[in-house]
């Protein structure tokens, strides 16, 4: 019995850990990737698929993964239903539609887009911790050598720090919206260096970024 619950608690917590970097409301996704500057990613899922699951419950709590996604993506799950609409890419569609415009036959597929949500290439099926890391650092950089031998090469690459400039509404949709946002007005003992930090001071700006954090938003003054 206590062996049944320790297990049913491993895969409670490995879900948890899965959401945690997938946002579910894409129009959040899309708003946020273009305040933080950081790539858009939409992973298209059906609820029966068990390489869906796999993707989710595996690859994406690597903590490699998770990393790479912190600092640099914003990560969005298009779970397919009839009754479900969004109006993320501008214009309202039903998720059909959204499957259906992104030419989604099957799935998992993970769309990578532009900070501003232009589309750039998509990923088909199920991928390993190991390669899909990759292939986070590959989509990032643009790079445009033949991936196979990018494969073949060492890529250090873990993210782009950048101080953003932002105004108080785009700072507070942040810290509402994305769990991994913190205002600040000093500088912390600990720094999380896949937090985003929300400041109002430059010189904390510039601290928190020679720190290692990948992404710090100023808050413009009037």
């Amino acid at each position: 019995m206590k062996k049944s619950m320790i297990f049913t608690i491993l895969i409670f917590s490995t879900l948890i850990m899965a959401q945690s970097i997938l946002f579910t409301d894409l129009e959040i996704a899309v708003n946020l990737a273009r305040i933080e500057q950081k790539k858009l990613a939409i992973v298209f899922t059906t609820q029966t698929c068990p390489y869906c699951a796999k993707l989710k419950n595996e690859t994406l709590t690597d903590k490699t993964v998770k990393e790479l996604v912190l600092a640099n993506y914003i990560f969005a799950e298009a779970l397919f239903d009839y009754n479900k609409k969004t109006a993320a890419f501008g214009k309202p569609m039903s998720y059909p539609e959204l499957f259906s415009a992104f030419q989604v036959n099957s799935v998992p597929v993970t769309w990578f887009f532009t900070s501003e949500a232009t589309p750039l290439v998509y990923l088909p099926g199920y991928a390993p911790a190991q390669t899909f890391a990759q292939v986070l650092k590959y989509v990032y950089q643009e790079l445009t050598e033949d991936f196979q031998q990018y494969m073949k090469r060492k890529d250090d690459f873990q993210g782009e720090r950048k101080i953003i400039p932002v105004n108080e509404e785009q700072a507070k949709y942040v810290l509402k919206n994305d769990p991994y946002s913190i205002q600040i007005d000093k500088l912390p003992q600990k720094i999380d260096p896949y937090k985003v930090y929300v400041v109002q001071e430059e010189t904390l700006a510039q601290q928190l970024s020679n720190a290692g954090v990948f992404r710090v938003l100023l808050v413009e003054q009037d």
